[in-house]
């Protein structure tokens, strides 16, 4: 086993420097192709609503509560609807809440269309007035769109918005342009209707509120890291099975198998490198290539029992070059493949394979940031077709990484007892659980035990990567028990 044994103050100051937790990044929704849907807020980074069809807060704060923060009657001949929404919008102004932007739901009645944004007649498009203590402005909507079940699509791009009970539409406004020591006096949100089917419709306005109960950001949670600072003598620990810095010149011995390998490097200007502590390993996904790295550590091959259940955790930072435009692709995980099953649209049936690796999803640009979502891709017994299952870590938003940043990434996995859908797979980002998926089925045989880490990092599918984009790893451990950050000081 590897493991650093030295360590400079200058690596230990900026390795404090380097690896504090960030704040989750708060994706909201938006209005694009990859936007909100009746499923998902963010399509795109598969962020699901907690609800199919919405999730929204009242004026009493209740999650999918009836008490809107104003109510209107729309009738036949009404043309223009004036919501007063001074109470909302103060909170916004006053960050009591994050503007996720109004949430508009049918409360009783019929069905009523209002104009979007991107209807030609821009007279009648969605504003938002607000005076204040010292001036007044005048919003459009930056995104609005509408939930429908009967298409899995954003409907950000119609001329309308539907409202119905079953129908909500959202429109956001940007209020950057608001003086934090203004006070908001007043405020209407104004909309024109198109159409009303019905006598009538009573209308509603909430706050969206995406995901409030698994978005919620979970306590960092410690683990046996805790005891070794700088992960230094980690190896020691008689629950570590193995533990790696890539500081060792041989450190290729620890693999045995003779798949792709990254390079040890120390620096890298290109990529605005900036080391974890001390070397890392680089891969690198080629211009036109769909793999960069693929090693196996086998545990027969560390002298030891394949387990039922295991830890996992290695730091990761994404290059400045990173940027997933055409396709996602894998990343480290567990496996029991065998060189049978579980891979490659070879379909596990219980008995040949199965495999529960890391996965990359396209990357977002938000804000002119560029954020991934990161993510498992399972091959199990109950999977819908020949491919593995993708579920995104969207847990408290943990699971989405900036360029340029590192991050501790755990992974657990427990195979199911035969005959029984118990099996578990957790995953932690920064000591935070960001994913949990039980009653899984990896196994129909007491054959298949957990076989390996495989250390993967590959494009597509078949897709290949458009341009040259790097990663970063450093301190890989693998444990019987949760290992959680590493311990700075």
């Amino acid at each position: 086993m590897n493991y650093i044994k030295s360590y400079s103050v200058v690596v230990k100051i900026s390795l404090m420097l380097l690896i504090t937790p960030t704040a989750s990044l708060a994706l909201t929704w938006d209005d694009g192709s990859g936007g909100a849907t009746h499923s998902y807020y963010s399509v795109a980074a598969k962020l699901p609503w907690d609800r199919k069809k919405g999730d929204w807060r009242d004026i009493k704060d209740v999650a999918w509560g009836e008490q809107p923060f104003e109510m209107v009657t729309v009738k036949q001949g009404t043309k223009r609807v004036v919501f007063d929404v001074k109470n909302l919008v103060s909170a916004w102004q006053q960050k009591k809440y994050k503007n996720n932007g109004f949430f508009i739901r049918g409360l009783k009645g019929g069905v009523v269309k209002f104009f979007s944004k991107e209807h030609p007649e821009k007279i009648n498009h969605p504003r938002l007035m607000i005076e204040t203590n010292k001036q007044k402005y005048t919003l459009l909507a930056t995104a609005d769109t509408f939930l429908d079940s009967s298409t899995t699509q954003s409907l950000g791009s119609q001329g309308l918005l539907t409202v119905s009970q079953t129908q909500p539409s959202m429109l956001i406004f940007e209020l950057n342009k608001l003086k934090s020591d203004e006070r908001v006096t007043k405020a209407e949100l104004l909309m024109s209707v198109k159409k009303l089917y019905g006598n009538s419709s009573r209308v509603g306005v909430f706050r969206v509120d995406p995901a409030p109960n698994s978005s919620s950001v979970e306590p960092i949670v410690r683990g046996l890291a805790e005891k070794y600072l700088l992960d230094k003598n980690i190896t020691d620990d008689l629950n570590v099975y193995f533990a790696t810095g890539f500081e060792k010149p041989d450190w290729k011995e620890d693999w045995k198998d003779g798949g792709r390998f990254g390079e040890v490097v120390s620096s890298d200007k290109k990529t605005k490198f900036i080391p974890f502590l001390g070397k890392a390993l680089s891969a690198t996904l080629l211009k036109g290539k769909r793999t960069a790295l693929n090693q196996h550590l086998r545990f027969k091959d560390l002298g030891v029992p394949e387990p039922d259940e295991a830890y996992f955790r290695y730091y990761i930072r994404l290059g400045d070059d990173w940027d997933q435009t055409i396709s996602g692709g894998k990343l480290p995980g567990f496996a029991g493949t065998y060189n049978r099953a579980g891979w490659g649209s070879r379909k596990p049936n219980g008995k040949n394979g199965w495999s529960a690796r890391g996965r990359f999803l396209k990357t977002l640009q938000v804000n002119n940031t560029r954020i991934n979502p990161i993510g498992s891709y399972l091959y199990h017994v109950d999977q819908a077709g020949y491919y593995g299952s993708i579920w995104t870590w969207e847990k408290g938003e943990g699971g989405l990484l900036k360029n340029n940043q590192w991050y501790c990434i755990e992974q657990f996995i427990k195979l199911n007892d035969i005959n029984k859908r118990n099996g578990e797979l957790k995953a932690w980002v920064d000591g935070r659980l960001v994913f949990e998926q039980k009653g899984l089925r990896f196994r129909l045989s007491e054959e298949l035990k957990i076989e390996e880490v495989w250390f993967d990092f590959y494009h597509g599918g078949m897709a290949l990567s458009p341009q040259n984009q790097t990663l970063f790893m450093d301190n890989l451990v693998v444990s019987r028990k949760y290992i959680g950050p590493l311990r700075k000081h």
